[in-house]
């Protein structure tokens, strides 16, 4: 059960092929600016991902900064500890002399 279309005319065959022609065109033409949108979308990606590497890079930084800030809060706590025992120390062995002088 083979079944053939009917042949067409030569009027028709011209507005087939026509109809086929716009039908290519209009793909191709699609298919051009979806590769030119996929194209800008690639290049918008690999920005985010410089920017991306910027900010992790910033986020680094930030955090070592962090680090010493805290480092040096440390040190200033334990510094002013130990200018209050010296100062202790000081009055401990100054009240003595000091009440021999008067």
């Amino acid at each position: 059960m083979n079944r053939r279309r009917p042949q067409l005319t030569p009027v028709q065959r011209s507005a087939k092929n026509e109809r086929d022609r716009r039908h290519r065109k209009s793909k191709k033409m699609f298919l051009q600016s979806m590769k030119i949108e996929f194209e800008r979308l690639q290049a918008l990606v690999e920005e985010l991902r410089n920017e991306n590497t910027s900010l992790r890079r910033g986020n680094d930084v930030i955090s070592n900064l962090q680090n010493i800030v805290l480092q040096q809060r440390e040190q200033i706590l334990e510094l002013h500890q130990k200018n209050r025992e010296l100062e202790e120390m000081a009055k401990q062995v100054l009240s003595p002399s000091l009440l021999n002088f008067i």
